[in-house]
Order: C-alpha cells, then sequence, then structure tokens
C-alpha cells in the first residue's frame, strides 16, 4: 500500500561518523565510502554470541522493542479483523472499524481491506480510496504475514503487515491490510536509545535492502548489491550479517567529511515476524 512521509530528523549511521550529519557535498550523496581494510573474525559469528556492544545498550533490546510494535500492530489489525468478520468486508461497521483503527494507530499511514482474491475493497484515509478495485499481487496467506519492502508511489520503501479474515464458520472472506514506513517506526524507538550516546544503528533485510540507518541518506540502498558496498571485505562482513541471525565484527569506511578511515565495532540481531527477518545492526566506535 501507499505510505506518506513521516517527517523526523536522523543522525548518522550505517557508514557515517558518529553524530555527523551526512554531507549533500559528496559526489555519492553518503557520508563514508568502504575501504578494503574490513576485518571478520568469523569464529566469532556464532549463534552462541551475545548480540550486545555493552550492557547499557544491546542489539536485541533493539530488535525485541521493533518486533514489540510490529505485535502490537498485528492485535490491532485482529480486532479490527474480528469487526469486519461479522460485518462483512464492505459493511458500515467494517468501514467505521479500519476508521478507529487507522486513529489508534498513528504510525500507520493506510489500511486496506481485501476480498479473497486481494482486490482492495475498502481503503482509509478516504484519499487512498482510488486502490479499490486494484489488486496487491501477492499470494494468499492464512495467519498474520509481513510483507517484503516496497517502494511506494511518493517514492518512499514501506511494508504492509496483512491480517487475514475469517467468519464464524472458519471461511476466510478477506484481508487487512496495514502499511508503514519502518524508517519511521523504528526511528521512534533508536533515537531515543542511542540519543547522547556513541553508537548508530542500521536495519537490513536479508537481501541486502537498508530499512533505517542513523544517517537517512543509506535508506533504500542495498548493501550487498550498490557499488557503494563493494569492497571484498565489507560486502563479506555484510554477506556474514545477512546469513547470521546474530554475531560480532568490525567494519571500516573512509569519512568524506574529514577524509579520515575509521573502525566499528558491530553486533547484531535479528527481528524476527511474519515470515521475514530483519537484521538489525548496532555499531560503535572499534576500541
Amino acid at each position: 500500500m501507499i505510505l506518506l512521509l513521516a517527517a523526523f530528523v536522523l543522525i548518522c549511521g550505517c557508514t557515517g561518523n558518529t553524530g555527523t550529519p551526512s554531507s549533500g557535498n559528496s559526489e555519492s550523496g553518503v557520508t563514508a565510502t568502504p575501504t578494503g581494510t574490513v576485518e571478520v573474525p568469523t569464529a566469532t559469528v556464532a549463534p552462541q554470541v551475545t548480540p550486545a556492544v555493552t550492557a547499557e545498550l544491546t542489539a536485541s533490546e533493539i530488535a525485541d522493542r521493533i518486533k514489540a510494535v510490529m505485535l502490537s500492530i498485528e492485535s490491532s489489525a485482529k480486532r479490527c479483523a474480528d469487526v469486519v468478520a461479522k460485518n462483512g468486508i464492505t459493511g458500515e461497521e467494517s468501514l467505521r472499524a479500519i476508521k478507529n483503527c487507522l486513529n489508534d494507530n498513528p504510525g500507520i499511514t493506510t489500511i486496506t481491506i481485501d476480498d479473497p482474491d486481494l482486490v482492495v475493497v475498502s481503503a482509509e484515509p478516504t484519499e487512498y480510496s482510488y486502490l479499490i478495485g486494484s489488486g496487491a499481487g501477492r499470494q494468499a496467506i492464512d495467519k498474520p504475514t509481513l510483507t517484503k519492502s516496497y517502494v511506494f508511489v511518493e517514492g518512499y520503501r514501506g511494508v504492509s503487515q496483512i491480517c487475514p479474515i475469517f467468519a464464524d464458520d472458519g471461511k476466510k472472506i478477506g484481508y487487512l491490510e496495514m502499511s508503514y514506513q519502518p524508517r519511521s517506526m523504528i526511528a521512534n524507538i533508536v533515537h531515543q536509545l542511542i540519543e547522547s550516546t556513541p553508537y548508530n544503528v542500521w536495519v537490513i533485510e536479508t537481501d541486502g535492502t537498508s530499512l533505517f540507518d542513523t544517517s537517512s541518506s543509506e535508506i533504500g540502498n542495498n548493501l550487498l548489491t550498490d557499488d557503494l558496498y563493494q569492497d571484498t571485505k565489507l560486502h563479506k562482513f555484510i554477506q556474514t550479517v545477512v546469513k547470521n541471525k546474530e554475531g560480532v565484527g568490525q567494519y571500516t569506511f573512509r569519512d568524506h567529511m574529514t577524509d579520515k578511515v575509521i573502525d566499528k565495532d558491530a553486533r547484531w540481531a535479528t527481528v524476527d515476524y511474519g515470515g521475514r527477518e530483519w537484521r538489525v545492526v548496532l555499531t560503535s566506535p572499534a576500541e
């Protein structure tokens, strides 16, 4: 579904220098460029590694908070789906229910009711009524699901959480779809945790797509395929991140603003929800 840009202020992150805003003057449009000095101690990347930088803040804590928001969205979707199941996917009470659900979840930008063929029959807010009659182009599901991120008409990347709607007799009569921008949702969690700390955070899908970075210019990049990240050792580090649910490593980059080579320690954890995995990477200056 389509999302509106939620305004918020971001500070520097994935390959950016700690606390330094992204520079608009660099040719690449990002603050930092990878160099060839990344150390990836493969022996330390193992399931038993605790994904924590310090006792004060851990990658798993951030991942848990992100998942808690997803579960809260799911709970709202299920409550709304129950109303729709009793009143039909086009009933007046059903339309009122999705309006109330939207008002109760300010981070959600679009809610739709889809028929069993995933064709939109209702949409809120009303400015998205043009979606009615369009198809989602997705496979049928029987349990709450998180979509792969995709680019909306506004040009920003978002996701949808989809909840199937079942009638009392167990027949599936449609789907409730709640859409939002991960960057906005994660920012609300991360910024209060890393404010006045040396930490940065980036969140990627397992195909390398950046969903969030405390350097906003990184969001939407693909850390596995984009030229900016093709240094051999950095690429190996990112591959290690996407292949392992948790771990520890280091990477190095050259800051365009200072021309300094900076080493960072990185530890990561995973948000596992709705058939998708997001890697949450917590970084700090290497000691």
